[in-house]
């Protein structure tokens, strides 16, 4: 891995802050008309949504929304969507609610300007995948909680439940044009939902820190991103009304998004995706029942960063060897995940041992390019230790 060569991508223009959703009329006006309202479904009909509908009307902007978008979102019900906008001759495409609903919102551009469906956008091996021919509508990100940095990627990952599969939309395209990221919007998030969505968010700059691709930009941000949910994470599940700590995991969340964007993620990405496809089981929660087998797999390989991370959690370890300091990590994580309550492991998530091959196959066919992000090259077999190891961690 060299450090001095790398290219990096921002396309998305960041407003951070309490109190920033008040700019969406504004930064709306700007790109169009008649924008197209994606809410997450338990908005529906809330002050919220209200608030956001006649801020726009006084700023010009008509408003149609749609609310059916459930977790995982399906390639088919974007395909709906994206008739809809375009039936209604949509400008402008607003995300209002977790990665699900911002990802059906970038599926929805593309499938809205380009035709097809979503699903033929998706990556998936051996298969022809569809390249968008132009850029759909501008996308506004307003994100509700911290986990997937979706308002920051390039990214919209979809399932086919009739295919028990789960791909995602690469592309450039996907990158939303203006992120409104308040921490405000945050607050009423149950702690469950808090742990679950902010352990992905540490997923998507601890894989991206300790794999094939970083460099010495994108540490900066997975380093910050780590330190901010390590301090601020726990704080949140046990205080949903600590701004602080909302701020926190919010910042951490766009930054580890910045990775995620540039330089990826790894293999508990690759199984936890395929665990979402097989079970629909929420994806943090997903892939963060296999990184600590990941990280027990990857030592000795990724020594001195994965004891860098060890330090963040457990400060205390810096008298010790650098290689002691490493093997301390796995256990450090599985404290702290219990720490805020998710130590369910893979039975808890619905998987039982007859499901492992199908499991990997859906990991190597869909999420290859996250299993080639392993500094330790990983191999189907052991993709198979690493899952049968997660049994017994959890």
């Amino acid at each position: 891995m060299s450090e001095m060569n790398y290219q990096i991508s921002l396309p998305t223009r960041i407003r951070f802050g309490q109190n920033s959703l008040s700019a969406l009329p504004q930064e709306a006006s700007a790109l169009g008309r008649r924008a197209f309202l994606l809410v997450d479904p338990f908005l529906k009909d809330s002050r919220l949504e209200c608030a956001v509908v006649a801020g726009l009307a006084a700023a010009g902007v008509e408003a149609r929304l749609w609310h059916d978008v459930v977790p995982n979102p399906r390639a088919a019900t974007c395909d709906a969507a994206a008739a809809d906008a375009r039936n209604w001759r949509a400008e402008i495409i607003i995300a209002i609610g977790g990665g699900s609903t911002i990802d059906a919102a970038k599926a929805v551009s593309l499938v809205a300007a380009n035709g097809g469906s979503a699903w033929d956008f998706t990556a998936r091996a051996d298969v022809k995948v569809l390249t968008p021919a132009r850029r759909g509508f501008p996308i506004i990100a307003v994100p509700t909680n911290a986990g997937t940095g979706a308002e920051i990627t390039p990214f919209a990952v979809l399932s086919n439940p009739d295919l028990k599969l789960k791909a995602t939309i690469i592309h450039p395209f996907c990158y939303p044009d203006v992120a409104l990221i308040d921490p405000d919007l945050h607050v009423s998030n149950p702690a469950r939902l808090t742990a679950s969505t902010g352990v992905d968010t540490f997923l998507h700059a601890f894989e991206g820190f300790i794999g094939t691709r970083p460099n010495t930009w994108s540490d900066l941000f997975s380093i910050r991103a780590m330190e901010l949910v390590a301090s601020n994470l726990p704080v949140a599940c046990a205080e949903p009304a600590n701004t602080d700590a909302r701020t926190g995991m919010a910042e951490a969340c766009y930054m580890a998004g910045v990775t995620l964007g540039n330089v990826g993620v790894g293999i508990p990405h690759a199984l936890g995706q395929a665990l979402g496809a097989l079970k629909d089981t929420p994806h943090g929660e997903s892939c963060a029942a296999f990184l600590v087998s990941t990280v027990r797999w990857t030592l000795p390989e990724a020594g001195e960063r994965i004891a860098r991370v060890a330090r963040i959690f457990r400060p205390d370890l810096g008298r010790l060897p650098e290689s002691e300091q490493a093997k301390a990590l796995p256990g450090a994580l599985a404290d702290f995940f219990t720490s805020i309550g998710l130590s369910g492991g893979l039975e808890a998530l619905g998987l039982t041992s007859g499901e492992v091959e199908p499991l990997v196959a859906i990991a190597l066919a869909n999420y290859g390019q996250d299993v080639a992000c392993s500094r330790r090259p990983a191999a189907r077999e052991d993709l198979y230790a690493i899952v049968r190891d997660s049994f017994k961690s959890g």
